[in-house]
């Protein structure tokens, strides 16, 4: 038997008896299983075997989708450590080397088959790949052991998504249609959806004599809308390629564990299972002004700067681009125009889409940066109706402050926001948002009409400066008031960029006074505990120049340990600056080098820097990539994989091959 590992153990210990232990569940990935691998996702039969071997000698359970279904049904329950195998794409390796070792192991699995590319090959675009016959699919199908899946007919493909033709995959992308000029509608999109998902299932149900209950989305990319139309279309559990552990209680979204080819897979598998099945990500960052690229009338100038940049984030080695996604050439923090096509402002130029594309095609997640209320709306009486009000002379106006911000406590300020981030999130394949530093509200702020009536409602009390000067229990009340209006706008934006985007993650902004001074919520209405709560990252504005830090390891010494040091580095990402706006000059090259060391030496996990230059190579590449590059981080390190003992793999190849076993 092989020797279980601590560390091991310990990820297994997570794994026992509990309140909620028998709704959990594995799910591994695969796609072929050849000789020798070929793709990156392809696992060598050794491998395989190997991995089975693991598992059973290790107390997991393997189960099928009828054991899991039943169990959330109640009818049954699963058995601790339980595993479900699934294989995308109905490769003929499964037929000839999967399924023989299913049958002798007595282990039950998933096949996902694409409709289209059993009757025409050719059409799946992987030239170097052999896939099964129905004849073949049948078989196993018929079998007992195996659940054949829906892949979808055509959906496993890349379609254009914007005007200047870059691809994404089909099942999430709202299309663009060139000879049109325009973008696919929600109706269309579910049209499109609804009219795949259905022709896999007759084909399926024609060739097997049973309907598909298991949808597997193909790329693992699937929007709120695509799962809607597939549970309209009967289908009881969804695959997806999302990280973590699957439950029973969300059958419509089963996470999936996704098997690559590695030197030290074992090594890779119990790194995940101690990080609960997730991705071990530490953002090594870069927020760009895409101001900076974009050339006004000039698509071929723009990408042009554009390949500059690429080539400046691949040199950098980062893994993470905090992209703008908003027109602010002015610098004025008040956003007229977009990057994107929207129903709601000016498109500066459809370019964002773009940006991304070409970013996320280099490995990097590209998290779209975005006010949440500084926005100039088009009509001019209705942009001034929806203003923060300040108190100022004795009487509410519209306020002087730096960002011109829509009010949250009206609801037209939340409807013309979130119809711009459902266009953001409908047209661009982004990895995550970050809320700009916009969504706050000062002591003065915000008299608006509908606050002041809101507040009255709730309290029995208008909020005059007066009586809130007066009553320290009634200003932590408004102050409360106000926090909350913001979360909730925030709040709304979010669900709204999850209906396209349900793997996004989600980052704000926050100034390091709220990290660092408890009373500097009454000065912004942020609450920096709060955002912990609730966002996968919180961005700490770690300006030192700009805080008048002259001291910057005392001074970002107590910004961690205020932030709550490495209980809370997880979540939260220190962003520091580049360029001393105060000075008016770059911050050197060796500050930003040492501060960004000295941060990761106190426990810092994410680290970020803005802003930056590609024409004056500010901060210089070189130099930050030496501490910033996460290329060496990604490399997975641990002991050699354990594997099944000598010999043991050619006896049971033997078994499994021998024309008498």
């Amino acid at each position: 038997m092989l020797r279980l590992s601590l560390a091991l153990a310990m990820a297994i210990a997570l794994m026992a008896p509990s309140a909620h232990a028998a709704e959990s569940f594995i799910t591994l990935c695969y796609h072929d299983i050849p000789e020798s691998p070929v793709e990156k996702d392809d696992i060598s039969q050794k491998d395989f075997i190997n991995q089975i071997e693991y598992l059973r000698t290790h107390g997991f359970t393997f189960v099928s989708p009828a054991d899991i279904l039943a169990a959330s049904r109640g009818a049954k329950t699963l058995p601790e450590k339980a595993v479900l195998l699934t294989f995308d794409d109905a490769y003929e390796s499964f037929y000839r080397f999967v399924y023989p070792a299913l049958r002798l192991y007595n282990i039950p699995a998933v096949l996902s088959v694409v409709t289209s590319w059993i009757d025409n090959p050719e059409t799946s675009g992987y030239r170097t790949k052999r896939f099964m016959s129905w004849q073949q699919i049948r078989e196993v199908s018929d079998s007992g052991l195996v659940t054949v899946a829906s892949h979808s007919a055509r959906l496993h493909r890349l379609l254009q998504a914007n005007p200047v033709g870059n691809v994404e995959p089909a099942p999430a992308a709202f299309l663009y249609f060139s000879e049109s000029r325009r973008y696919e509608t929600e109706p269309e999109f579910r049209g499109r959806i609804r009219g795949d998902l259905a022709s896999s299932i007759d084909v399926l149900t024609a060739k097997l004599g049973a309907r598909p209950a298991i949808f597997t989305w193909p790329y693992g990319s699937y929007n709120e809308f695509a799962i809607e139309e597939a549970r309209k279309l009967g289908f009881e559990m969804i695959l997806t390629l999302d990280d973590g552990y699957s439950s029973i209680r969300r059958l419509d979204r089963v996470n999936r564990y996704y098997l690559e080819s590695h030197l030290d897979w074992l090594a890779a598998f119990k790194d995940s299972l101690r990080r609960g099945l997730q991705e071990d990500y530490r953002i090594r960052g870069v927020q760009v002004d895409l101001d900076m690229i974009v050339s006004k009338n000039s698509a071929e100038e723009s990408d042009k700067n554009l390949g500059l940049l690429l080539d400046r984030l691949v040199r950098m080695g980062v893994n993470t681009v905090f992209l703008q996604g908003f027109c602010d050439v002015g610098a004025t923090g008040n956003v007229k125009s977009l990057y994107f096509a929207n129903s709601v402002l000016p498109v500066e130029m459809d370019f964002l889409s773009h940006a991304v594309n070409r970013i996320r095609s280099r490995e990097m997640k590209v998290f779209v940066w975005m006010p949440a209320l500084a926005y100039e709306l088009p009509d001019p009486v209705l942009n001034d109706a929806l203003k923060v009000r300040e108190w100022k002379g004795g009487k509410p106006e519209v306020t002087s402050s730096w960002y011109r911000r829509l009010s949250p406590f009206d609801p037209r300020s939340l409807e013309a926001t979130r119809q711009i981030f459902a266009d953001l999130a409908a047209r661009v394949q982004f990895d995550g948002i970050l809320i700009q530093d916009d969504a706050y509200l000062a002591e003065t702020e915000d008299f608006h009409p509908s606050a002041v009536e809101a507040f009255r409602k709730r309290y029995g009390v208008s909020p005059e400066p007066e009586k809130l000067k007066a009553d320290q229990d009634l200003n932590a009340k408004w102050v409360a008031f106000k926090t909350e209006a913001l979360d909730r706008h925030i709040g709304e934006i979010v669900k709204t960029v999850r209906t396209y985007r349900p793997g996004a993650a989600i980052a704000r902004n926050i100034y390091s006074s709220v990290v660092t001074n408890p009373d500097a919520t009454t000065w912004f209405a942020q609450d920096f505990k709060g955002y912990l709560r609730t966002y996968d990252y919180t961005v700490v504005m770690a300006y030192a120049a700009m805080e008048g830090k002259k001291d910057h390891r005392k001074w970002y010494r107590e910004l961690f340990k205020a932030s709550g040091g490495q209980e809370n580095a997880a979540r939260v990402v220190f962003k520091l600056q580049a360029y001393d706006w105060k000075g008016e000059k770059w911050v050197s090259d060796g500050v930003i080098k040492e501060d960004i060391t000295f941060l990761m030496s106190l426990g810092a996990q994410h680290v970020a820097y803005y802003p930056d230059n590609v024409y004056r190579n500010k901060p210089d590449v070189d130099t930050v990539a030496v501490i910033l590059s996460a290329r060496d981080e990604v490399k997975r390190k641990g002991a050699p994989p354990e594997i099944a003992p000598e010999g043991a793999l050619e006896r049971l190849f033997r078994r499994l091959f021998s024309p008498n076993p």
